[in-house]
C-alpha cells in the first residue's frame, strides 16, 4: 500500500512538473543573475524571434506566399517538399501551441473553423524570445497590441513607425491592414490588421515570416526602395512598423 501511495505521489509530482505554462508568466531569464556570464553565445532577444520565426517556418515546409495571375494569395514549397497546411495533424499540434500560448478562448469558431491564430503566433514567438507581457501584450487580435505601441514612448522596447519614414529591421514587425477603412499609419484605428515578423532586409527587399498566411507559416518577399523602406502595396497597404528596440 506504501509503495502504491509512493507511485501515485512521484506520478502527482512528475505530472506536474510536465504541466503547460500558463501564459501570464514569465519565461525564466537565460543566467543565473546579471553579474554570472554563460560560456556560450546567448543570441539576443531579437535574434531569437528571428531564429524561432525561421524555426516554425520550416517545420511547416519553408512555403514561400506569391500572387497568382488572378491577384490570389497562393503557397510556392520548395520542390519535393509536400504542402502543408493548418488542419494537417502536425501543423496543427503546432498551431494550438501558438493560441493557447497566449488564451484558453475555443480556438474552433462556430462553423468549425479554426479562428485566425496570425497575432497569437507572433505573440508565441515574443514570449518564446523572452520578451514579458508588459513587454509585448499577448494577443489573438494585432491591434490589442498595435494600440499598445501606438501609445508607447521612445524607452519601450517596441514603438510604432510610419513605414513611408522608418526601414524595418530584422526582429522588427511589418503590418498591413485587412480594412480598406485604414490606408495609412496616420489613418491607425481600431480594425483588422495582419502583422509579420521580418528575418531579413537589405539589397531592396525585406523578408518577413507570418502565421496563418495561406493557412501556414509562411515566408513573404516584399520590395523595398533605395532607403530600405517598404513599396507601397495597393491591394493591402502597409500602415506601421513595429521598431524593436534593445532596451535589454
Amino acid at each position: 500500500m506504501l509503495l502504491r501511495i509512493a507511485a501515485l505521489l512521484l506520478l502527482a509530482s512528475l505530472a506536474a512538473g510536465c504541466a503547460i505554462r500558463p501564459p501570464d508568466r514569465s519565461p525564466p531569464p537565460l543566467t543565473a543573475s546579471p553579474a554570472v556570464a554563460p560560456n556560450f553565445a546567448v543570441p539576443t532577444i531579437r535574434e531569437r524571434m528571428v531564429l524561432l520565426a525561421r524555426q516554425e517556418w520550416a517545420i511547416f515546409g519553408q512555403p514561400v506566399a506569391v500572387r497568382n495571375g488572378a491577384g490570389e494569395l497562393v503557397l510556392e514549397f520548395p520542390e519535393g517538399v509536400p504542402a502543408t497546411y493548418e488542419t494537417q495533424p502536425a501543423s496543427l499540434s503546432r498551431v494550438l501551441l501558438y493560441w493557447y500560448e497566449v488564451t484558453r478562448a475555443p480556438i474552433v469558431g462556430d462553423q468549425g473553423e479554426l479562428r485566425p491564430w496570425s497575432a497569437a503566433f507572433i505573440s508565441w514567438l515574443a514570449r518564446g524570445a523572452g520578451l514579458t507581457a508588459d513587454e509585448f501584450p499577448p494577443a489573438i487580435a494585432h491591434w490589442d497590441y498595435i494600440e499598445k505601441f501606438l501609445a508607447r514612448d521612445e524607452g519601450e522596447r517596441f514603438v510604432a513607425r510610419d513605414p513611408a519614414a522608418y526601414a524595418p529591421r530584422a526582429g522588427d514587425l511589418v503590418c498591413i491592414s485587412r480594412s480598406d477603412a485604414v490606408r495609412e499609419f496616420a489613418a491607425l484605428h481600431r480594425g483588422p490588421y495582419h502583422c509579420d515578423v521580418v528575418v531579413e532586409a537589405g539589397n531592396g527587399a525585406v523578408e518577413a515570416i507570418g502565421g496563418n498566411v495561406g493557412d501556414a507559416v509562411a515566408l513573404t518577399r516584399v520590395e523595398a526602395d533605395e532607403r530600405g523602406l517598404l513599396k507601397p502595396r495597393p491591394d493591402r497597404p502597409w500602415v506601421a512598423v513595429l521598431e524593436q528596440r534593445d532596451t535589454r
